[in-house]
C-alpha cells in the first residue's frame, strides 16, 4: 500500500528550492507509531540541498537536533527509500486538471528542466510539494 502525503506548505515554486536550501515539512504518521507523547505533530522534513552544477538532492532530516523549533518531529520507522517525491498541481478552471511532475530522490533534476515545466503551471493554493510513501 501507498500514502500520499501533501507539504504543509503551498505556493512554493520548484525553482526557489534550488536557489538555496530549504525545507519542506511533512505531517505524517507512520502505521507502526501505535502511540506517541512528542510535542508537535508526527512527521518529516526533507531538505533541499543545492549545488552549482544546477542539481539538487533531497535528504530526509533524521536528526533529532533538525527539528528543534519545527512543528513536527521524526520516528526512526521513516524511511527515505520508501519515499517518492513529486510536485502536484489541482487546476481548477473550466475543466479540472491534475498535473504531476516527478522529481527525482536519488540523484537529481536538472535546474533547466524544472524551469521548462514551471512555466506551464500557475503558482497557487492548489500546488505543493508531494511525497507518495509505500508501506512494506
Amino acid at each position: 500500500p501507498y500514502h500520499d502525503i501533501g507539504c504543509i506548505e503551498t505556493c512554493i515554486k520548484p525553482s526557489t528550492i534550488l536557489s538555496k536550501e530549504a525545507k519542506l515539512i511533512f505531517h505524517f504518521k507512520h502505521p507502526s507509531v501505535t502511540s506517541c507523547n512528542l510535542p508537535g505533530e508526527c512527521g518529516f522534513i526533507l531538505k533541499t540541498v543545492p549545488s552549482e552544477a544546477a542539481l539538487w538532492t533531497l535528504r530526509l532530516c533524521t536528526k533529532k537536533e533538525e527539528y528543534n523549533n519545527e512543528q513536527v518531529h521524526f520516528h526512526d520507522e521513516i524511511r527515505a527509500e520508501d519515499m517518492y517525491v513529486y510536485f502536484h498541481e489541482l487546476s481548477n478552471g473550466k475543466k479540472l486538471f491534475n498535473f504531476i511532475f516527478p522529481l527525482s530522490w536519488l540523484g537529481g533534476l536538472a535546474a533547466d528542466k524544472i524551469q521548462k515545466w514551471e512555466s506551464c503551471i500557475s503558482i497557487g493554493s492548489n500546488c505543493r510539494f508531494k511525497v507518495i510513501y509505500k508501506f512494506k
